[in-house]
């Protein structure tokens, strides 16, 4: 496929999804705010843009010491005072970002430039974000989607290395490797839950090709990629939380994180 031809498809799957994320908040009159996008969703937000701990203790429960940046667009959408309308389309703009992983998956899964081809990697698109799930994304402040888009990346070019198979050199395999990790390392930060499919990333890397060995050392660039993605997104905010809590994961694990402290006599600024 030329390319001008894959910009195009690029064009209409983003202009496909689009059109059916601006439409939900349209004809709702609005993006919808409920409890937990005042008291979770924004409030967040408001800590991304300022940091809070001398201030507020668990003001949003155990919820209160999430990965906030995702949230800073709606927390700064609602402090300018925008309509519901205007903040909807914005948010649903962001979210339809996630055409593009999922076209870059439909290209490897159905190569080819003719007609049908392309309708059918657009209809797989189009099924993609066919879910309640998605469908309800932007009608609200969740970030759920926007937290998903580097696990999506990371799963595309996994599969794209897996259809590609032993046409790759062994230094390509390390460097979808590293990329894969990467990606599954910043969505992990993003949302901490993400770990859970990180096996999933850890499949598609061995079942790229190459020789046994090959397949190890992409595992191990894999491994070491997970944990920079990771802390390189994360590290500020984790930072934030081990000095004032002593936990850079606070709330979660904090009996293991306590036996910590112990042993190196660490007394975080917030007494817990």
């Amino acid at each position: 496929m030329s390319r001008n031809r894959s910009l195009f498809e690029l064009f209409i799957a983003f202009a496909l999804v689009l059109s059916v994320f601006v439409s939900i908040p349209l004809q709702r009159g609005g993006i919808g705010l409920s409890w937990d996008s005042v008291n979770h969703h924004i409030y967040l937000g408001w800590v991304a843009d300022s940091a809070r701990f001398d201030k507020d203790y668990f003001a949003a429960g155990s919820q209160s010491y999430q990965f906030p940046y995702l949230y800073w667009p709606i927390y700064k959408m609602a402090f300018w005072g925008w309509s519901g309308r205007t903040a909807g389309v914005v948010w649903a703009v962001l979210h339809a970002l996630i055409c593009f992983p999922l076209l870059h998956m439909a290209r490897s899964l159905m190569p080819g430039g003719d007609f049908f081809t392309v309708l059918f990697r657009l209809s797989g698109v189009l099924l993609g974000v066919g879910t309640l799930l998605v469908l309800r994304a932007p009608e609200t402040t969740g970030n759920d989607v926007l937290a998903a888009l580097p696990f999506l990346w990371a799963l595309a070019i996994g599969i794209k290395a897996t259809a590609l198979g032993g046409s790759l050199s062994e230094r390509q395999l390390r460097w979808y490797a590293t990329g894969i990790g990467l990606l599954g390392g910043v969505s992990v930060a993003f949302k901490l839950s993400n770990g859970f499919f990180l096996p999933v990333l850890l499949l598609l890397t061995l079942a790229s090709g190459g020789r046994v060995a090959d397949r190890l050392l992409g595992v191990l660039c894999w491994s070491l990629a997970v944990a920079g993605g990771f802390w390189v997104t994360y590290g500020w905010w984790g930072y934030q939380l081990w000095v004032h809590f002593g936990n850079p994961v606070f709330p979660f694990y904090d009996g293991v994180f306590s036996i910590i402290r112990s042993i190196i006599g660490w007394r975080p600024l917030v007494g817990i």
